[in-house]
């Protein structure tokens, strides 16, 4: 290829972003169909005003030297700006890229984007500037105002503009190494993603923003783009988990759970180890299933998050009892039992008092199956929940008359040997 084509190829194949571009001549305008039109209203121009009309008039009151101003054409200049002068105007300063990215946005290249013409110039103002700061090699100024315009949409709920935005944050942050801002312009990608009910491209744009973070060492980006990550983990889990998908649901779950860990926050964490820990129990891996609850357990109580306290508790009694480790599931509920009464939490308490009345009844200890499930049935009509009451009256009754029977053949087994002499005493021989 000679010298002449090799320059050729190269402005040709050269971006629009970075290039400066002289404002356009009237000649040069008319060849590519833009006119140069002027903006200022004339007195001829101007209809004779009307009771109906909304245009411009003026006031008698205004007295004679206003009314010869305005015949010579003093004192009166209206620019009104709209989305096509604002369009037209920038292509004549030369910002070809601000030209397309504003008539993308004007015109309806984006679902149900309506721009009053008050935003206009704002946004065309933004467009002028981060075009100008990337002509003259300022990347990290030019990022921020395009990541602006990202946020303005973001913030009008306009996802589909805003991602446009964040995507050329995306480029020029990658382009130019500045890695703060490209994993600012991925959690923004990841945010808008999510609003949009786009789960599997949001963890990707979130995992992207994660890895970017890791490697160069961002740790407040890597924590706060980590939340957003374990969110959009645990939804798309929850979903499988719907769907009957255990095993990539699990798998999901331990995603979220190490996601969790990179964002530094306990809870979060700690309901990552619950939804493990629950699976395993669903699935019948019991020590597992104890390994996490255990796990969630420590966690609650390092940030005294006494609903993770209470619920781990239920949880370890419930999976004691399905093993038959009896005494560690009566441990268990007894701990969750003061632990609810101590902080005022009647459901976990009314739950702890009703599992500690059935484990005694079945262990065939009648007086503290009683003693427990009175208190359930009190701590129920204290939360005035119609069918939880109707369910202790009856556990609370079966209860009661188990304890009768027990004292009955107590007392009958205590003097075996009376009863047998009365009997004898009532039969004639």
């Amino acid at each position: 290829m000679s010298a002449k084509n090799t320059a050729e190829a190269s402005r040709t194949t050269k971006p629009l972003l970075g290039r400066k571009f002289a404002p356009m001549t009237g000649a040069a305008m008319r060849r590519t169909g833009v006119i140069k039109t002027s903006y200022i209203v004339t007195p001829a121009d101007i209809p004779p005003a009307s009771k109906s009309s909304n245009r411009m008039h003026v006031s008698s009151r205004s007295g004679t030297n206003s009314r010869k101003n305005m015949q010579r054409g003093e004192g009166l200049q209206i620019n009104k700006i709209t989305r096509d002068t604002a369009c037209k105007e920038i292509l004549e300063q030369g910002f070809p890229q601000s030209y397309i990215d504003l008539f993308y946005i004007t015109h309806g290249h984006f679902t149900d984007l309506e721009i009053k013409d008050s935003a206009i110039t704002f946004i065309k103002d933004k467009l002028v500037k981060a075009e100008k700061l990337s002509q003259e090699d300022d990347a990290s100024e030019s990022f921020k105002v395009y990541h602006d315009l990202g946020s303005y949409f973001d913030k009008m709920e306009k996802f589909d503009a805003a991602t446009y935005f964040y995507e050329r944050c995306a480029g020029i942050a990658g382009k130019k190494s500045l890695h703060i801002e490209e994993a600012t312009a991925y959690q923004g990608l990841g945010n808008c993603a999510y609003q949009t009910k786009n789960i599997s491209k949001a963890i990707d744009m979130f995992e992207k923003g994660v890895y970017i973070a890791e490697v160069h060492k961002l740790k407040h980006s890597l924590i706060t783009i980590s939340k957003s990550l374990t969110e959009v983990y645990r939804l798309e889990a929850d979903k499988l988990e719907e769907e009957g998908k255990i095993s990539e649901a699990l798998e999901h779950h331990m995603k979220c759970l190490e996601s969790s860990k990179r964002s530094d926050d306990a809870i979060s964490e700690g309901n990552s180890c619950y939804r493990v820990g629950m699976i395993h129990f669903k699935q019948e891996n019991y020590f597992k299933a104890l390994e996490y609850l255990q796990k969630y357990l420590e966690l609650s109580r390092s940030k005294d998050y006494i609903d993770g306290i209470t619920t781990a508790l239920s949880k370890l009694a419930a999976i004691y009892q399905a093993m038959g480790n009896v005494p560690q599931a009566i441990k268990h509920l007894e701990q969750l039992n003061h632990e609810a009464s101590e902080n005022n939490k009647h459901a976990a308490e009314a739950e702890a008092s009703l599992n500690l009345g059935l484990v005694y009844q079945k262990q065939g200890q009648f007086k503290k199956a009683v003693e427990f499930l009175e208190k359930h049935f009190n701590l129920a009509r204290k939360l005035q929940d119609r069918s939880l009451v109707d369910g202790a009256r009856v556990n609370l009754g079966v209860a009661q008359a188990n304890c009768s029977i027990n004292n009955y053949s107590n007392v009958l087994m205590g003097n075996l040997q009376s009863l047998i002499l009365w009997k004898n005493k009532r039969n004639k021989f």
